[in-house]
């Protein structure tokens, strides 16, 4: 079969497209035939060897894969040969076939496409647990969303006011991606290429401070949207590109003068429990058309490179996508 293959934690030219046997599931594992394999923002870490894995090279990419169940292990009882699934994968998901522990195989909701269903395992679950665990939005505060075109935030945008949020002010770096964002739920978008952002994310919580800062970026856009928290406020810190970030002297004074609290979230480090008891709603809200899926962006899997580009390049809205 085909697969992507990373060979070292030299960027993109450790990616490598190449020929290898299908693997066998073992005994609560299912066989996926790949019709749709996820990239993100973590997987581009990972080939700069900053996002660490309990794995070396050479191995096969990949934490989503979304297709049809071609085998199963002898003790897998939920998933039947021939159902259509999307599933966390440890890795491997850039390729034809990939292995999925059973208990994570999770059915395509009716009228979904494989792309769309390969946003649910990562982003999509990552979103709702977010908001669930870390950030627990109530109906009297303001919550502040980085990126809200992207796979995480379009996510996050629609389940933060299903998930009880009063205001949502939505971030996102043109016109295209406010007028989407705001058509979402987002009570407020701003583009943030504005010179004024910061001054118009004032204005939106008429110069309180935003209750709730969900902090993906780095740089200076996680910088000012540090400084934006109100007192009591709560900042959640997450993302590939937070994993190597130090708070400075000046954020500590900030956390401690304005009574503030730091939260940090990853999603891997759940427990298996709590993953599961968020799915069903997460799927039932995708069921009734609550929460739409975006997953334009397709590459087959010899043009892997090029699907790492569009999404380090910030031109894309929510899922970039992989084809085998």
């Amino acid at each position: 079969m085909k697969a992507v293959q990373l060979t070292g934690y030299e960027g993109l030219k450790s990616l490598q497209v190449v020929n290898v046997n299908p693997p066998k599931p073992g005994a609560s594992e299912v066989l996926l035939q790949v019709k749709a394999a996820g990239i993100n923002f973590a997987e581009i870490e990972l080939t700069k060897g900053r996002y660490v894995i309990p794995k070396q090279p050479p191995f096969i990419m990949g934490f989503e894969a979304s297709g049809v169940v071609a085998e199963v292990g002898s003790q897998v009882k939920n998933v039947s040969v021939g159902d259509k699934v999307t599933a966390l994968v440890s890795s491997g998901g850039y390729a034809e076939y990939a292995i999925a522990d059973a208990s994570f195989a999770i059915p395509i909701p009716s009228g979904l496409s494989f792309a769309e269903a390969v946003t649910i395992p990562v982003q999509g679950i990552s979103a709702y647990t977010l908001l669930k665990f870390a950030a627990r939005p109530q109906p009297t505060e303001s919550l502040l969303i980085q990126a809200a075109a992207g796979g995480v935030g379009l996510y996050l945008v629609q389940l933060a006011k299903l998930m009880g949020a009063g205001k949502v002010i939505a971030l996102a770096g043109s016109t295209e991606k406010t007028d989407l964002v705001r058509s979402l739920g987002a009570d407020v978008a701003i583009n943030y290429n504005d010179r004024n952002w910061v001054d118009q994310v004032n204005h939106a919580t008429g110069n309180q401070g935003v209750d709730i800062v969900l902090e993906a970026a780095s740089g200076e856009i996680g910088k000012e949207s540090f400084k934006l928290a109100a007192p009591f406020g709560r900042i959640v810190v997450f993302g590939a590109k937070n994993i190597h970030d130090t708070l400075t002297s000046e954020e500590i004074q900030q956390l401690i003068y304005k009574n503030q609290s730091l939260t940090g979230f990853n999603f891997p480090s759940l427990r298996p429990q709590q993953i599961a008891e968020c799915i069903p709603d997460l799927l039932t809200m995708i069921s009734q058309g609550k929460v739409k899926l975006f997953a334009n962006h397709t590459f087959p899997l010899d043009e892997v490179e090029a699907a790492f580009k569009a999404l380090s390049s910030r031109q894309t809205i929510g899922k970039v996508v992989l084809v085998p």
